[in-house]
């Protein structure tokens, strides 16, 4: 199956969302609980706490790095 072109930003944006969530929560919760008991369910919840708040604040700021960043790039 192959997607649109003008969905492919939005597609590898939210697949980075949900790959560094995952990361960093995981890094988090062993870092400050360590392997405990309930780890697994621990780390889902706050993935996707993570991934709730990240996706939106991505597709809000990409935008507007992609502009910055335009002003200072030469053709």
């Amino acid at each position: 199956m192959k997607i649109k072109k003008k969905h492919e930003m939005k597609i590898t944006l939210t697949i980075m969302v949900m790959i560094m969530t995952f990361i960093v929560t995981f890094v988090s919760i062993i870092f400050n609980y360590g392997l405990v008991d309930g780890f697994f369910i621990k780390w889902m919840k706050a993935w996707m706490l993570a991934f709730i708040v990240a996706l939106p604040v991505v597709f809000i700021v990409m935008p507007l790095i992609k502009k910055t960043i335009n002003n200072f790039v030469e053709e």
